[in-house]
């Protein structure tokens, strides 16, 4: 009987074990890690366009292992089935801002002993890299002209007009009285551009215009004559076009001049009656031919005018090869449109699309010089990977950089508890794989905005010559492009920064990591700053030759308005 009892718990053992078999099972999957997977939206997905009811749904979906869990989508508990699939939906701008065209998906899963934690960017609409045209189309409106008269009443005055007409000339000669051309002075040129269809009329004025010649009667007297035409004009139609070396150039036709009346002075010489009888069909036959010879010469010397170019153009542009075409131009009533074909992969396109083309008024109803149609695709081919290029950071900081320039990692909440053997940081900062450029309507800057929702942060410190991790975060990034004539100016800043690991929390829990978040952008925003101002990039490099005009210019935005296309902007300016 003394062996009884340990008997019966032998036998009793494989019955325990049994019935305790469930458990024990229980017990392995609780002690299995939590996991997390986000199946719907995917990294930097782009969500489309919001429905008729101008809404944009963001619906997440996806599966948590073990599926007790709970499960939080940007603060919103989600929907977990028996098999562990979750789903959530929130409208575009939940718990963040409406204008935002970047957005961070929060997921994140509890179990009693555990969390994790899935950050998706996202961004609205469609990629604009999808949707570009590769071309960009421009327009020098009737204000625009009007600003170029001035350069163009100097150019014709430069070319000693007066001077040639006056030896090309020839004689009037009668039976009784030869009149011979010595000299045409001016003194100023007017000039009017305005648009039609197919060509820009161009009315010239010349003031003032006198002919000085020499008389000789019977060829035995002769003396001087100043014949006054008061105003001269000049009018012909100038064509754009393009010349074969890729010149922008006005070609003069249908040249036509008006003499309206003429004065005669013959100094301190008095003419008789019977002589000005014998003067009067000369002079007229000399001033009938000055304005033949005018409007030939105009065709002939004015004929075609290179307004600037080359046009067709390769450029490295911080590392992005870019080719450029001037395409087409032409006249229109609204002004003259130029069409530019862009590339970053090979030549420029010879032929332009079919494109919206600009008017001569801003859609908001605002005059203007010089407008161009851009994409968003094109900023984002150009910028997005400089700028990444730029923000790919790492380094190391020791010794006196520490503690200079770390001064603001020391300085979070927490940076107390830094190691004391600590000889520096290493530091890496990385734009992250989702970025887009947004150009942005309005007056003044920016003229867009470069979305980076996932800019990395790793912040270690250097202890016996190791990085050892001391703070991980995600930070939701901008940089504004502002333009100063037609330099554009990279403005970083961090709008909010999630900490996913932080080596003070771990000491001590009570830290507020949103707080450590705020400040930690400040830094970053310090530090990539720093990098970026290294950046310069001139809008006048994308347009070639638009910029070597021989004309002082002096760009100003009038303002940057869509055009009712998805990612397609007019930048419109005064620029002369």
């Amino acid at each position: 009987m003394r062996h009884s009892a340990p008997l019966f718990a032998l036998l009793l053992v494989p019955t325990l074990l049994s019935a305790c078999r469930r458990d024990y099972a229980l017990l392995e999957v609780e002690g299995a890690p939590l996991t997390l997977t986000v199946l719907s939206p995917t990294y930097g997905e782009y969500l489309g366009l919001p429905d008729e009811s101008g809404v944009l749904t963001i619906n997440v979906t996806g599966t948590v292992s073990p599926a007790d869990a709970q499960v939080l989508v940007n603060g919103i508990r989600a929907t977990v089935d028996s098999a562990g699939t979750f789903s959530a939906s929130m409208p575009w701008g939940y718990n963040a801002v409406a204008e935002d065209r970047a957005f961070v998906v929060d997921v994140q899963a509890f179990d009693p002993d555990e969390t994790v934690r899935e950050l998706v960017p996202v961004f609205d609409g469609n990629d604009p890299r999808d949707t570009d045209p590769g071309a960009v189309n421009g327009l020098l409106t009737p204000t625009g002209l009007d600003a170029l008269e001035p350069t163009v009443a100097d150019m014709i005055d430069s070319l000693g007009l007066w001077d040639q007409l006056s030896s090309a000339l020839p004689s009037v000669d009668t039976d009784y009285v030869d009149i011979t051309p010595t000299g045409i002075t001016s003194t100023g040129t007017d000039a009017d551009l305005a648009p039609a269809e197919d060509a820009v009329t161009l009315l010239i004025t010349f003031h003032d215009v006198t002919m000085t010649s020499d008389i000789s009667v019977l060829d035995t007297y002769t003396f001087p004559v100043s014949i006054g035409m008061g105003e001269v004009t000049l009018g012909a139609n100038a064509v754009p076009g393009l010349s074969a070396d890729d010149m922008l150039t006005l070609s003069l036709t249908d040249a036509q001049a008006d003499i309206s009346g003429t004065s005669l002075s013959f100094g301190d010489y008095e003419v008789p009656d019977w002589l000005m009888a014998l003067l009067a069909d000369p002079i007229a036959s000399l001033v009938a031919d000055l304005g033949g010879y005018l409007a030939t010469y105009a065709l002939d010397a004015l004929g075609t005018i290179e307004l600037g170019g080359p046009f067709s153009f390769s450029t490295d542009l911080l590392g992005t090869e870019l080719s450029a075409r001037l395409a087409e131009v032409a006249a229109t009533t609204d002004g003259v449109s130029l069409g530019v074909t862009i590339s970053t992969d090979g030549d420029a396109a010879d032929d332009m699309p079919e494109l919206t083309a600009l008017t001569a008024q801003t859609p908001a109803g605002l005059d203007y010089q010089l407008g161009f149609a851009l994409h968003e695709g094109l900023f984002n081919t150009l910028i997005d990977a400089t700028v990444a290029d730029y923000l790919d950071i790492d380094m190391q900081l020791e010794g006196e950089y520490a503690d200079l320039l770390g001064a603001g990692i020391a300085g979070l909440p927490g940076g107390n508890d830094i190691p004391e053997d600590s000889e520096g940081y290493c530091i890496g900062f990385h734009a992250g794989d989702a970025r887009v450029v947004r150009l942005t309507g309005g007056v003044g800057d920016p003229l867009g905005r470069l979305w980076l929702p996932d800019m990395q942060i790793s912040i270690q410190t250097i202890q016996g010559g190791s990085c050892t991790d001391w703070l991980d975060a995600s930070a939701f990034a901008v940089v504004d492009l502002g333009l100063n004539g037609t330099e554009l100016n990279l403005d970083f800043n961090v709008e909010h920064a999630t900490v996913l690991y932080y080596g003070a929390y771990e000491q001590d829990p009570t830290i507020d990591l949103d707080e450590v978040g705020d400040d930690l952008g400040a830094v970053v925003s310090g530090f990539a700053g720093l990098a970026l101002s290294q950046a310069s990039f001139d809008l006048g490099d994308v347009l070639g030759g638009f910029g070597d005009l021989g004309i002082t210019l002096d760009p100003q935005i009038v303002s940057v308005e869509p055009l009712g296309e998805e990612g397609r902007y007019g930048l419109f300016m005064n620029v002369f």
